[in-house]
């Protein structure tokens, strides 16, 4: 049952037309758009990023952050809870690079682009149609 909970939290995650990564800042949270670039099933999701950006100094002063993605043609909507960390790995910035992301960045080696890991701790998803709420537990 845990992997077929954790299939579909995947699911939705890759189906979903909005995602927004929530962190803290100045005492409230703050929501952003963004692209989910990669995920791993220890419940890491990989965002990329500028070092230079507010969501990179307010993970500094608090790591926990949430991603929420919303499906709407599919009818759920998932979250994951964990802490988010600075990446500057330079051979996985340079795996997880997109040549979209020229116009933001000079290349892979730009020192303002990195990456954000959100660790997921735990998650869940709720399904419209069926009104069942799911939860998932990555451990430790």
């Amino acid at each position: 049952m845990e992997q077929e909970a954790e299939g579909k939290l995947w699911e939705i995650v890759e189906e979903s037309e909005v995602v927004l990564l929530i962190t803290h800042g100045e005492g409230y949270p703050r929501m952003r758009p963004m692209t989910v670039v990669a995920y791993e099933d220890d419940g890491s999701l990989w965002f990329a990023t500028s070092k230079s950006s507010r969501k990179v100094e307010e993970i500094g002063q608090n790591p926990h952050a949430t991603a929420c993605f919303i499906n709407l043609e599919g009818g759920a909507y998932a979250q994951v809870f964990g802490d988010a960390e600075v990446v500057e790995d330079p051979d996985l910035k340079k795996e997880l690079w997109d040549e979209d992301w020229a116009e933001y960045w000079e290349g892979p080696e730009d020192p303002d682009y990195v990456l954000l890991a959100l660790r997921g701790k735990r998650a869940e998803y709720y399904l419209l149609e069926e009104d069942e709420l799911w939860v998932v537990d990555f451990g430790d």
